[in-house]
């Protein structure tokens, strides 16, 4: 078909640089609406429980753009709203829903909070130790398998 010089080769409209350049010059979709789901009260969304943890938390406790946000309000019936305040520094975290389950959620949220908090603190403190970048295993000394699992060469390294 292709040697035939009258036969017409249909492009892919995707594939094309104009479609190309008419997808970049397209505007940007609208933000996603929340609507409230069927299943959350809508007397519940008068006294809401704000509080704030540090934006570099976001990622590792919500995900990559809020990813584990549907999940954690499906799990806890409550409705979460994760926003940057404060150029970005902070994260205000307001949660709606029973009051003992906003409490709830709070403190699973902050434990998770100083888990992560921690976690970085250990990395940061072994880097100087071990030389390598922070979270890296540290050097198995020669009489020990380099086969043990991470949390117990950390601490058989530290009583080292």
């Amino acid at each position: 078909m292709v040697d035939q010089p009258d036969a017409v080769v249909q492009e892919d409209p995707w594939m094309s640089a104009q479609a190309l350049d008419r997808l970049l010059k397209m505007p940007l979709p609208l933000p996603r609406i929340r609507t409230r789901p069927w299943w959350f009260p809508a007397l519940e969304l008068r006294d809401p429980l704000v509080f704030y943890l540090e934006a570099c938390l976001a990622d590792p406790i919500f995900g990559k753009n809020g990813a584990m946000i549907p999940e954690i309000e499906w799990m806890n019936q409550v409705l979460l709203t994760v926003e940057k305040v404060n150029s970005g520094s902070l994260i205000e975290i307001t949660v709606f829903g029973q009051p003992r389950v906003q409490n709830r959620v709070r403190s699973v949220l902050l434990s998770l909070a100083a888990r992560h908090r921690e976690n970085r603190a250990r990395g940061e403190a072994l880097q100087p130790a071990c030389g390598g970048s922070p979270g890296e295993p540290p050097a198995v000394p020669g009489f020990l398998p380099a086969s043990l699992p991470f949390p117990i060469l950390f601490a058989i390294s530290q009583l080292l």
